[in-house]
């Protein structure tokens, strides 16, 4: 049996990954402020605590872990803190990063476009989400002596997404109103809330190091995604360049990543094709 640490395991995928780990036989512990309602499972217990403080880190570095599992890392401050806190402490850290890394976006972006391990932090200023991410992966890689794998994913879709960034395109085709997007063909990668907790999971048993791509194979521009519901809701959707609440899922450029790493290491990822229409059908019926 593993003992498992999880920084945000409460809700979407890190609730999904929790559940899994505890159902497959591991001692799993949630580290939880108490504002969302936990999973119940056997094999889970909770750490009440703030992943931004000291003294919780330092609590949860007294103990031995396996694994852990750290979704709610933002920048180097807080990987400082984990790194301090669990020297010697940890069998192997899993750091859920982003694509975000990837600043100019492009086409099938591999992992050595953005490297971590000479790159720059500060431990002081405030970053924006991608740059946050950057900096907390080089902080890492750079000061962790433990093993540390960075797993950069795109967006993640599932029915339990809090940010509803697929319902807002949902209810908007479904009232028609327009989808506010500067290029329609520009594609996107995706992967689903249930196969980013699997990824997830298939990384803790893995001895890969470093940062690592994981997505859906297949991409989709705010065009392509707007044709799926509408075949499923039976409504034409209408676009405008510009406008109120810009569509969350239309870049301006191809961004999507490379997963041959991955693959190359014994995962298969499903198609996007494959879980996005049935969530979709889902969302429209439970919004129409």
């Amino acid at each position: 049996m593993r003992k498992v640490l999880i920084f945000g395991g409460t809700r979407y995928f890190g609730r999904r990954l929790a559940l899994r780990l505890a159902e497959s036989g591991d001692d799993v512990t949630i580290v939880t402020r108490g504002e969302h309602t936990p999973p119940v499972a056997k094999g889970l217990t909770f750490f009440k605590g703030d992943r931004t403080s000291s003294s919780t880190m330092k609590d949860l570095g007294s103990q031995n872990w396996d694994i852990i599992y750290d979704n709610i890392c933002f920048n180097p401050y807080q990987a400082k803190l984990a790194v301090d806190a669990f020297e010697g402490k940890v069998g192997r850290y899993i750091l859920t990063s982003t694509m975000s890394v990837y600043e100019q976006g492009g086409t099938n972006i591999s992992e050595r476009t953005y490297n971590p391990f000479p790159g720059k932090y500060d431990l002081e200023k405030e970053h924006d989400y991608g740059e946050g991410k950057r900096q907390a992966e080089s902080y890492f890689f750079q000061r962790a002596t433990f093993p540390v794998i960075a797993v950069r994913f795109p967006v993640v879709l599932g029915p339990d997404d809090y940010t509803e960034r697929l319902v807002f395109h949902i209810k908007r085709a479904l009232a028609d109103q327009p989808i506010v997007a500067e290029n329609l063909y520009a594609k996107m990668g995706y992967i689903s809330s249930y196969e980013a907790a699997a990824f997830l999971e298939w990384c803790g048993r893995s001895t890969m190091t470093g940062p690592i791509n994981a997505a859906s194979d297949g991409v989709l521009s705010i065009q392509d995604l707007m044709d799926k519901i509408d075949r499923v809701a039976k409504t034409t959707s209408r676009f405008e360049t510009k406008g109120d609440d810009p569509s969350p899922l239309a870049p301006d450029h191809d961004f999507y990543m490379d997963t041959t790493a991955a693959k190359q290491a014994g995962y298969l990822f499903q198609h996007v094709d494959d879980w996005l229409d049935r969530l979709i059908e889902e969302e429209v019926r439970n919004h129409k």
